[in-house]
């Protein structure tokens, strides 16, 4: 059932202003959007990755507060209109309390499916205490306006600061950006914030992971980068694509940051490949090519540069992890994550150049 609080309950803060800190938007120091990429000229980029850079998928706000009640007021660019990913995902946001590796999921906003503004209280009656909140941005739709909900005692304060600068920026498809997760802090790549104590960047555009440079160019203008995923296999209608533009998407990257560990991920299994052979041949194609890739780059000297296979992401869970055959459910990005998880360790820790 919704909750919503009285407003004279409440003071209505804007997370836009301190001590509130907007992560997981790249651009968000130098012009304080909720957007995925830099707003560009009409016609710099192809008009959807435009339209699917305000998918605020990655997004947080992070802050401290004892806050006995604590609510979000929103306004959405549209209604939900997805037909197979839960409107928690695409229009709602959800609550983590607890400091670095140490959040726990406590809600997630309720709202009428047609909904495209909505009010919600995620807690009241709490005792005082200060407590470290992270609010996570919904995965599949743009936000106009967003304001925090506090009591009209309640104090708040900085979240406490990343351990590293370094962030981790990722590139792909709708897995990437999150589908078909039930809840935004079920995308694989904000599970994976919460294990590691830096900021996380999602580049997944829906449909549209397809190597652009212009794409790879805004990724190589980020501001310390401390590794790159590049998992947009599946968004490429054929392997010739991926052959076309992997390359030059990989070269883009290296002409900026010659030493920034770079992860290239093949595409995760279909979990029709056990009717559908050509799917699967289709796939070990592709990830034969990528291997290869790699390999060749690597052995011109880039030590920077790593490979893994995406089937590996969701082992024995293949065929039971998705939503549609495509999409990984809740226990799909929860595989994904935990075999990401030592991986990245190693690579941030400096093992990618062995």
């Amino acid at each position: 059932m919704e909750r919503t609080a009285p407003n004279d309950e409440l003071k209505w803060l804007s997370p836009d202003e301190a001590p509130f800190q907007i992560a997981g938007f790249a651009w968000w120091a130098k012009e304080r959007k909720y957007r995925r990429l830099p707003v560009t000229a009409p016609g710099a980029i192809r008009e959807i990755l435009d339209e699917l850079a305000y998918h605020t998928s990655g997004g947080q706000i992070r802050f401290r507060t004892n806050a006995t009640k604590l609510a979000i007021r929103v306004k959405l660019f549209a209604p939900n209109a997805a037909e197979h990913i839960p409107a928690t995902a695409v229009n709602g946001f959800d609550c983590y309390l607890g400091g670095p590796g140490e959040q726990q999921y406590f809600g997630t906003t309720r709202f009428p499916h047609d909904a495209d503004h909505y009010e919600y209280a995620f807690f009241e009656g709490l005792e005082p205490e200060m407590r470290a909140v992270t609010l996570n941005f919904p995965l599949f739709q743009g936000v106009h306006e967003v304001r925090i909900g506090v009591d009209s005692e309640a104090c708040l304060l900085d979240y406490p600061a990343y351990a590293s600068d370094r962030k981790v920026v990722l590139y792909g498809t709708s897995i990437t950006q999150g589908g078909c997760a039930s809840r935004p802090g079920m995308s694989y790549t904000n599970m994976l914030s919460r294990r590691f104590d830096r900021e996380f960047i999602n580049l997944g555009f829906s449909g549209n992971g397809q190597g652009d440079p212009e794409i790879a160019t805004f990724m190589s203008e980020i501001d310390d980068p401390g590794c790159f995923v590049i998992d947009y296999d599946a968004n490429n209608p054929h392997i010739d694509h991926l052959i076309r533009t992997m390359p030059e998407f990989l070269r883009i990257l290296r002409s900026r940051h010659a030493e920034v560990p770079i992860l290239v991920l093949s595409r995760i299994p279909y979990g029709y490949e056990h009717v559908l052979t050509t799917s699967r041949q289709d796939r070990i194609a592709r990830r034969d090519y990528q291997r290869e890739l790699v390999e060749r780059l690597r052995g011109l000297g880039d030590r920077y540069i790593a490979f893994y296979d995406g089937a590996d992401l969701t082992g024995d869970l293949w065929n039971e992890c998705t939503v549609d055959g495509v999409h990984p459910t809740d226990l799909g990005f929860m595989s994904i994550a935990d075999r990401l998880t030592p991986i990245l360790q190693t690579i941030l820790n400096g093992g990618s150049k062995q």
